[in-house]
């Protein structure tokens, strides 16, 4: 009694409109120009980022409700990409008066609505409630609910899930220590220090789900997609001092260069200055809340996969699937994420980018507005990624043409801005080639072709089995569906389309990984269903003993499985691990060294890792004196390396150097001596051949050397 009469003492919350959240917004970003600590700003900005423009936009626009927790994350990121964007190309770069542009404008709109409908903020109410619900008695009463719950047996019985939810994260926890101090293991994180817990970890946060789905709650289902996030995520950014890949650095270095100069890098330096919306819209974030690019691109993977789940859900939710079936799809599409293409790069926007655009393009069988809207993310989508809006035009063409979407004529549209931008830039992608020939087979090789060592063959099989069990799941689901009636066809067609892309093009070896990255969400939301049929299954209703134990194992093999899975996707992500941290020691060495070293300077590695020349605006200048001024050894093809080094292509490396008007430097780190050996790039004593011939030769000296990185430098003669 007690209880009940504390809550209707308790004033009612005021509803929350889109007019509010874009206020509240704007508030935000004008906050995030304040002198405040850098991830304050940060995470005030990010809100603006996320909510901003698209609640605007939805406060006048009336879409679908089952697509509006997608719709406003996406309209807001693509409304800043556009926006800055356009301030770039147009000479009007000034980070901070965007920002306050974009905050005026939702303030202006929210003002508006409110003048038009007489309905202005409920302040008074918001304060009324804020007062009891955070009051002294009120916090007081629900900790005293709370501890009654917590111990009450029946409750406990009941919230299995939350349990082991709860152990995962306390076994996680403890072991991040000694993840960040894991030595080297061919097979990986999950077979060093403490790397088997996480495997441990992700098998209780994969049952406690499957309980909570079977069970019908669906929030401790949510908080475990929020839990696999961060074991399989979160965890890198928590176990490492700088952002992992190679790669990554070169992404901040164009970044960079934009923070340094207010302009893109010239043409010709690389092909990015052509597709910049990616680094355009970071580096206003980075500018605006004075948070540095490489801390961005350090969180960039966590919020990449939290924006990916929010997005399969709701593109279930559009398809008319119950919530059950979204949430679980969320959580496949996690699962079998092994690819890693969620680094700070132009490719992981991108894809948030085209999953949102699917959201408000299958919302248009609901309303025809959302597929107008869709254009937005999708001319924000065109200037970012080479590859990826391609793959989702022939997608779309075939929803509209099957009229799973609408209107019919969306396409020309969309064929405009993408051709539009495409023809000026002809001359400019000719020499990276528009096609790599009508070859599927050669185009679906990886970019690594050598056997390598057992660990890189076991965590190739793996990735193989877990696409290749990813797309036969798949399609089975595809005969589940049809033969129960259920939605299949647009999911069919984002899990199967992208499998096109191997007609024409190889991305440099890179597009069968694409291939699997833009089927998963297709895949998960055709999987989900029979998923949950065999959770579903009761062994009680079956009408035989031969009929129980079919129940019995088929609802053993969907746990097993998905665990399994589980399983795979980790070590298909962590696999690599030796090979792609990247120490914030080596980088700081790395730009130090860049910093100091004249224009025209060479920097060669046996293969690339563990010290990104690539990683300053500086690069700029390295390249327009020489193009190739970062190439590393196994540049040179596979025949160079696996000869490596021989007299005369020593002697041919020592006369090179000679002939530069400016020093050179030879950089030998322990990840790149593990990549060779990982991948079998050389012989067996082939580098260390390389460092003593590198110490004994007098025209080099050992500028530095630490336990990871040795620095040869041979000075102007």
């Amino acid at each position: 009694m007690r209880d009940v009469a504390h809550r209707a003492s308790t004033s009612p919350r005021p509803g929350i409109r889109f007019a509010d959240v874009a206020v509240l917004a704007a508030v935000a970003a004008l906050v995030a120009m304040a002198p405040l600590p850098a991830p304050i700003r940060a995470a005030l900005l990010a809100v603006t980022v996320f909510t901003g423009p698209g609640s605007a936009i939805l406060t006048w626009i009336y879409i679908p409700p089952r697509a509006r927790l997608a719709a406003v994350p996406i309209l807001s990121l693509a409304s800043f990409v556009l926006v800055t964007t356009a301030a770039m190309w147009g000479y009007q770069w000034s980070p901070r008066w965007i920002t306050a542009i974009v905050a005026l404008a939702q303030l202006g709109s929210s003002a508006l609505w409110y003048r038009r409908h007489s309905e202005w903020p409920e302040v008074q109410g918001w304060r009324e409630w804020a007062r009891q619900a955070f009051s002294r008695q009120s916090i007081r009463g629900r900790v005293q609910r709370a501890a009654e719950i917590v111990w009450d047996r029946e409750f406990l019985r009941h919230n299995v899930a939350g349990l082991l939810l709860a152990l995962a994260v306390v076994l996680w926890l403890p072991a991040l220590p000694g993840l960040e101090s894991a030595g080297y293991s061919q097979f990986g994180l999950l077979s060093a220090g403490t790397g088997p817990i996480l495997v441990i970890c992700m098998a209780l946060v994969v049952v406690a789900f499957l309980t909570a789905v079977r069970r019908h709650q669906l929030r401790i289902a949510v908080a475990a997609i929020g839990v696999a996030i961060l074991v399989q995520r979160v965890t890198v950014t928590l176990v490492t001092d700088a952002p992992v890949y190679e790669w990554t650095y070169k992404h901040v270095a164009v970044t960079e260069y934009i923070l340094a100069f207010g302009a893109l890098p010239p043409n010709g330096i690389d092909i990015y200055s052509q597709w910049p919306s990616f680094f355009v819209v970071t580096a206003w974030f980075g500018q605006v809340s004075n948070f540095g690019i490489l801390s961005l691109a350090h969180v960039f993977a966590p919020m990449i996969h939290v924006l990916t789940a929010v997005f399969v859900y709701s593109l279930a939710r559009v398809l008319k699937l119950r919530r059950r079936v979204a949430v679980t799809a969320a959580m496949i599409a996690e699962l079998v994420n092994w690819v890693g293409q969620d680094y700070y790069a132009p490719q992981a926007l991108g894809f948030v980018l085209a999953v949102g655009f699917m959201v408000l393009l299958l919302a248009s069988m609901q309303l025809r507005v959302a597929g107008f809207l869709a254009i937005i993310p999708f001319a924000a989508l065109v200037p970012t990624h080479q590859l990826t809006p391609y793959w989702l035009f022939a997608v779309t063409g075939v929803l509209l043409v099957t009229r799973r979407a609408k209107p019919w004529w969306l396409m020309f549209p969309l064929a405009i801005i993408l051709l539009g931008y495409l023809y000026p830039r002809l001359s400019i992608v000719a020499p990276y080639g528009l096609l790599s020939g009508f070859d599927p087979v050669e185009n679906a090789a990886s970019n690594v072709q050598a056997p390598g060592i057992l660990g890189k063959q076991v965590t190739s099989l793996v990735c193989r089995a877990l696409s290749a069990g990813v797309f036969a799941l798949a399609m089975a689901s595809i005969v589940y569906a049809w033969r129960t009636k259920k939605t299949f066809w647009a999911p069919m067609v984002m899990a199967f389309g992208s499998i096109a892309l191997l007609a024409g093009q190889s991305y440099g070896g890179e597009a069968i990984f694409r291939v699997y990255l833009y089927a998963i969400p297709g895949c998960a939301l055709l999987i989900a269903p029979m998923l949950l049929a065999a959770l579903d299954m009761e062994p009680s209703a079956a009408r035989s003993t031969l009929g129980r134990v079919g129940t019995r194992a088929a609802m053993a093999a969907a746990v097993l499985g998905t665990v399994g899975a589980a399983t795979f996707g980790l070590q298909g992500y962590f696999g690599l691990w030796p090979l792609i941290i990247e120490n914030r020691a080596q980088v700081d060495q790395t730009r130090d060294l860049v910093a100091q070293a004249p224009v025209g300077s060479t920097f060669t590695l046996l293969y690339p890792a563990g010290y990104p020349i690539r990683s300053t605006a500086k690069y700029v200048a390295q390249a327009e004196a020489n193009e190739l001024f970062d190439a590393p050894l196994n540049y040179y093809g596979p025949e160079y390396m696996l000869e490596f080094p021989t007299a005369e292509q020593l002697e041919a490396f020592d006369w090179d150097a000679s002939q530069r008007g400016t020093p050179s430097y030879v950089i030998l780190t322990r990840q790149s001596l593990e990549s060779m050996k990982y991948y079998g790039f050389m012989q067996e004593g082939a580098a260390e051949t390389f460092e003593r011939w590198l110490r004994s030769n007098p025209a080099w000296s050992l500028r530095s050397q630490d336990a990871d990185t040795l620095v040869f430098e041979r000075p102007v003669d």
